[in-house]
């Protein structure tokens, strides 16, 4: 009896492990999710959270003014101390009826040591009709908007 509560033990020890290992192994340069305020060099400001099973989140300053969603996608890791990722955004004419869905794609590093400061750059396209955001290969444009990025992370005071 004692030696099956052992197995079991041990079994759970190691699947607990496992999991825990893959979701830190999604993290860049030691599990760097969490929500930055960035900064474009094109003047918006934006919140992006990157969570740590690769959900991406974010909001722009830019979305009243230009009339889209805010946007969901997700990240990966890319490099020892990087991360590309991709969300989409809902965009929206002047009536309020759905215009078209714009991919922005991102890449992203750390600068300086540990994770409370991003940098990386950003390139936005929009899909119309006929054009599918999760195949970036049907976009029969230009990218509408190219720009870079800097981001620090958001940290309870203390």
């Amino acid at each position: 009896m004692m030696k099956a509560k052992l197995v079991y033990a041990l079994l759970f020890v190691f699947l607990l492990g496992g999991a825990s290992t893959s979701l830190l192994a999604r993290g860049f340069s030691g599990n760097c999710s969490g929500t930055y305020l960035m900064a474009e060099a094109g003047g918006a400001t934006s919140l992006w959270t990157l969570e740590a099973d690769g959900t991406f989140f974010a909001t722009s300053s830019l979305q009243a003014l230009l009339k889209f969603s805010d946007q969901q996608g997700s990240w990966e890791k890319d490099g020892n101390d990087g991360i590309k990722g991709a969300v989409l955004a809902l965009v929206f004419n002047e009536n309020n009826q759905l215009l078209n869905v714009s991919r922005v794609d991102v890449s992203l590093h750390t600068v300086g040591s540990g994770c409370d400061n991003i940098a990386g750059s950003l390139e936005v396209r929009e899909f119309t009709a006929g054009e599918d955001p999760l195949d970036p290969s049907t976009d029969t444009g230009d990218p509408i908007a190219t720009d870079t990025v800097t981001g620090r992370r958001v940290k309870p005071r203390g």
